[in-house]
């Protein structure tokens, strides 16, 4: 406290004044009061002196000053300048008290700076931030409630809160709000079970996440509602699960006319109203090659379009399309359009009928050119936009490679239709006279007088037969490989002595091998038990492996063709001292059309393949084994009869 006279000079001050300035009773008694260092700055100083002049002409002033003082920090005063009159009613003194506010007032501004913080927070969230009172009235919606709502605060305060909600929704939702009043939890997710849906102002619902929070205020419950649209993140999911489901149905079938029937229907309804898939033809000229509507009732109708001939000199967006390859949308068509793309008024009337409100057109690339494209038509109530744009080019990306796929498969298919036709007539029209040059030549050699046999014509005769049998040979193996892509071949099976078999065998290959100074040797026990074969089948098998292994011997080498039972099956082998099989070409020897020496051919490259099939019908399972320069062992295994 300090006592001032009527000019404003101090004439007493306590203790607690001097301390709070750091001052003595010297340093301000005598002085104006806006003299003295308790304040902070000239513009304080000009208020003080202000408050006293106002003080002596009758008036109490009240003013809150900073006093620097002493003090790391401003000490806060509220001040009252409080004038005293003697008992005439003249001014006699004035006496100013200050008190101490500082924590108060510095924890009243911290408050107003936090809430002023709290509010611009809220204020700029991206998310609709909403709090209701007990009675489910709105008190707060902040601006991301304005964006995702479409209302203006000021239209929703005081309004319940059911108005964000569709007006199917709102029961179980008053019902939930109550429970969760009454719970003792303080917040949870709102929609754990179901979706949770929003109300625009324009009418138009939206999916939302949604969680709600509950706050006592001195017994008044306070709940906010933070909600987040997420109709873009629904609209990815959404498309992800088209095109993975596209992706599915385009890739279950290879058939060209199922899978551009298949993308049309794809598109209807989640992409379009009713849809056309184009094709470009090797001439260059467009067609519509498949339809789909959504209403099964209305495909008759769009039928009747495939009837009519795209006109190139038409405005139609499909002749842009494939000319630069680049998607083309138009959301907005009028009657004008549709004329221009109109034949005659029958067609005009299709249109009509069908509804042609908006439309996007994306092209089908395969290998870099533009094949087709997709027509996506919307009936006049609906306006594509770019993400459903984006959501057909992604489309006809999958739905490119797809008919691509077909298209080859379908070149594939012709490809080996060709080679089936053309081996038909190798096998017919050269089979048969291969058969009278073979006969013939028989004849000639088993009627030749025994004089000539070695002679020069005799061995002229041989090697034409030998060349007839070779190509009657390469033949059978053309013929059993195309029954191999068929499946299984098929087998004649009976109880066959795998003795005679492998005797049989070497007995044709014993001249051969003694031509050519190689060593042919067998290895059968004397009592095997029979096994369940094809004996045909099972002779080409040995005989396959018997020639290749006569073939890559050296003159001075040996072959050996063994059987043997083995734990239930009858196991052959056939090996030589050949050069054997390099390791890196080893898991090839079974594949047709493969050979080891790929400079000189001397076959087709099916006998080991053809082997491996014959092998494989009857149950049983062929293998080599080979050390490179140690020769090779062909093994195979078929099983032995069943006793009954």
């Amino acid at each position: 406290m300090a006592v001032l006279d009527q000019d404003g000079r101090v004439v007493d001050v306590n203790r607690a004044a001097l301390d709070a300035g750091g001052l003595t009773a010297e340093q301000v008694v005598g002085l104006l009061l806006h003299e003295c260092g308790w304040w902070a700055d000239d513009a304080t100083r000009a208020e003080v002196r202000e408050d006293v002049s106002r003080a002596a002409a009758g008036e109490v002033v009240h003013r809150e000053v900073d006093l620097p003082g002493v003090h790391a920090s401003p000490v806060v005063l509220d001040l009252s300048i409080t004038p005293v009159r003697d008992d005439r009613g003249a001014g006699a003194f004035i006496i100013v008290e200050g008190r101490d506010v500082t924590e108060a007032r510095w924890a009243e501004r911290a408050l107003r700076a936090s809430e002023a913080r709290f509010a611009g927070i809220i204020a700029i969230a991206s998310d609709a931030i909403i709090s209701v009172d007990e009675n489910f009235q709105i008190t707060l919606f902040n601006q991301g409630a304005e964006a995702i709502f479409g209302h203006r605060r000021d239209d929703v305060l005081g309004q319940p809160l059911d108005m964000l909600l569709p007006e199917r929704l709102r029961g179980a939702h008053g019902q939930h709000m109550r429970n969760f009043a009454r719970a003792p939890v303080a917040a949870r997710r709102m929609g754990e079970r179901q979706e949770i849906m929003g109300l625009r102002s324009n009418g138009i619902e939206f999916p939302a996440e949604a969680s709600i929070s509950k706050l006592d205020l001195s017994g008044t419950p306070l709940f906010t509602v933070v909600l987040r649209d997420i109709t873009e993140r629904k609209r990815v999911e959404r498309g992800q699960r088209f095109l993975a489901q596209a992706g599915a149905i385009l890739a279950s079938s290879l058939d060209y006319e199922t899978t551009l029937a298949s993308l049309a229907e794809l598109t209807v309804p989640e992409l379009a109203d009713w849809s056309v898939v184009y094709i470009r033809d090797a001439d260059g000229t467009a067609r519509r090659l498949e339809i789909a509507h959504a209403d099964p009732a209305q495909r008759e109708i769009l039928t009747e379009l495939l009837n009519y001939p795209l006109d190139p000199r038409t405005p139609h967006p499909v002749f842009t399309v494939l000319e630069t390859g680049e998607p083309e949308i138009m959301r907005e068509i009028d009657a004008a359009f549709v004329a221009a793309l109109s034949a005659d008024d029958r067609q005009h009337q299709i249109y009509h009928t069908l509804g042609m409100g908006s439309l996007m057109m994306v092209p089908l690339v395969t290998r870099g050119r533009t094949s087709g494209a997709m027509g996506f038509f919307s009936r006049s109530e609906h306006r594509y936009g770019t993400d459903e744009l984006s959501l057909a080019q992604d489309l006809a990306v999958i739905a490119g490679m797809a008919v691509d796929n077909a298209r080859l498969y379908g070149d594939a298919q012709a490809a080996v239709r060709a080679r089936d036709d053309l081996l038909a007539v190798v096998s017919h029209d050269l089979g048969n006279p291969l058969s009278a040059i073979r006969i013939g030549t028989s004849l000639l050699l088993r009627t030749r007088p025994e004089s000539e046999y070695g002679s020069t014509s005799w061995q002229h005769l041989e090697h034409i037969r030998q060349s007839v049998v070779q190509m009657e040979n390469l033949i059978n193996d053309l013929l059993d490989a195309k029954r191999l892509e068929r499946g299984p071949i098929s087998l004649d099976l009976e109880t066959v002595n795998a003795a005679d078999v492998v005797c049989g065998v070497i007995d044709v290959f014993r001249p051969i091998a003694d031509g050519r100074s190689i060593s042919l040797a067998v290895d059968v026990a004397e009592s095997l038990p029979s096994i369940e074969a094809d004996a045909r089948r099972l002779t080409q098998v040995l005989s396959n492996l018997v020639s290749n292994a006569v073939k890559f011997t050296e003159p001075g080498g040996s072959v050996r063709l063994a059987a043997r039972d083995a734990a239930g099956v009858m196991l052959f082998s056939v090996s030589d001292t050949g050069q054997g099989v390099p390791l890196e070409q080893q898991r090839h020897v079974f594949e047709r059309f493969w050979q080891a020496a790929k400079g000189t051919r001397k076959g087709l490259g099916l006998g080991l393949a053809i082997a491996h099939g014959i092998v494989e019908a009857h149950g049983g399972r062929i293998w080599l084994e080979s050390t490179p320069g140690s020769g090779a062992t062909f093994l195979f295994t078929i099983p032995l009869a069943r006793v009954t």
